[in-house]
């Protein structure tokens, strides 16, 4: 297995338990990370979000999201050290927003390829799909 992808089940770990403690994602996402998340359904335009950013989205998810779940469909290490995530990703709704309805259940297919430094994630693209809605 390679070296990195602990760092990265972990990190998916987290996030899947919407976990918003700073110290646990500081052993898996260096202080200099960069989240980018390309436009789709839900944000209009391309997001960057840095290590604080990252935790306090995770926070907004606990809010407004239930059993959140992440299913890898597969995993690839890239000639250049990157690491390129493929799966699937369901939460269901716990509140009203916009055409969002509590207790529908929200879908995506993601693509995810993390760039680590020094061991940690230092960059992350994400390219949701999520199911019409």
């Amino acid at each position: 297995m390679h070296e990195h992808l602990a760092v990265i089940h972990t990190y998916i770990q987290l996030s899947e338990a919407l976990a918003t403690d700073p110290a646990a994602y500081a052993a898996v996402l260096h202080p200099e990370v960069i989240q980018t998340e390309y436009p789709n359904i839900l944000y209009k335009t391309l997001q960057q979000r840095t290590f604080s950013d990252i935790i306090d989205n995770l926070r907004i998810g606990r809010e407004l999201l239930h059993d959140p779940q992440f299913a890898v469909h597969s995993t690839r290490v890239c000639a250049d050290g990157s690491i390129l995530i493929e799966g699937r990703w369901e939460a269901t709704i716990t509140s009203e927003i916009g055409p969002l309805v509590r207790g529908q259940r929200l879908a995506a297919q993601l693509c995810l390829i993390f760039e680590l430094k020094d061991g940690k994630i230092f960059r992350q693209r994400r390219y949701p799909c999520f199911d019409a809605f």
